[in-house]
């Protein structure tokens, strides 16, 4: 496995790992794809209301890529919009990057559109401190200026540590500080699932 605010009411869910050091499951493939569908009906609302304007939409390495083409198919099947895809690598972004011991595996960033003047609809799987979501900025701005950029989420766990909210948010979850939320996605696992992991099983 890898590392919500549709609609009116958010979905609130108060989660925690259960004994026997296993990872509790807070999301099946039900779970998932329905929070998916909301997020594209929202894009859907914001720019395909009796207008269309130009969207792109820009996967984080690697959980963000599946979460990206999955809204792009459901904007393509409700609106009839064909929204370019791409993938975007922000490792070497990282505030980080410069006290860390290793470097982080660079992965393929590949933009097919241009992105000047552009909405590019920025997708990733959880937002937590906000730290990735500030380098991935830093790194969008570096291939060109969007018109706008928003910021889709699959789970949105709180604790944030600079101040970036997301756009649109398929679930929100509390978790305590300890435990990591981890997804899976079919395109790479096999089956869809959201989970909350002790650390201690991740080391």
């Amino acid at each position: 496995p890898h590392e919500g605010q549709l609609g009116d009411e958010p979905v609130l869910m108060e989660l925690r790992v259960q004994g026997g050091g296993h990872a509790d499951p807070l999301g099946g493939i039900a779970g998932v794809q329905g929070a998916v569908e909301q997020i594209a009906d929202a894009v859907c609302r914001e720019f395909f209301d009796g207008r269309t304007v130009p969207v792109a939409l820009l996967g984080i390495q690697s959980c963000g890529i599946p979460l990206s083409r999955r809204i792009a198919r459901l904007i393509r099947e409700k609106c009839g919009y064909d929204a370019p895809v791409g993938t975007l690598d922000i490792n070497m972004y990282r505030d980080d990057i410069g006290t860390r011991r290793v470097l982080p595996p660079i992965r393929e960033t590949l933009i097919p559109f241009d992105i000047n003047d552009r909405v590019v609809i920025l997708t990733d799987d959880v937002l937590h401190t906000g730290r990735t979501i500030r380098a991935a900025l830093d790194a969008i701005t570096d291939y060109g200026r969007p018109a706008m950029i928003r910021l889709a989420i699959l789970v949105d766990r709180g604790m944030r540590e600079f101040p970036i909210r997301a756009d649109y948010v398929g679930m929100e979850c509390q978790t305590p500080a300890d435990e990591r939320l981890c997804t899976e996605w079919s395109e790479y696992n096999g089956t869809d699932g959201v989970y909350a992991v002790p650390r201690t099983l991740l080391k």
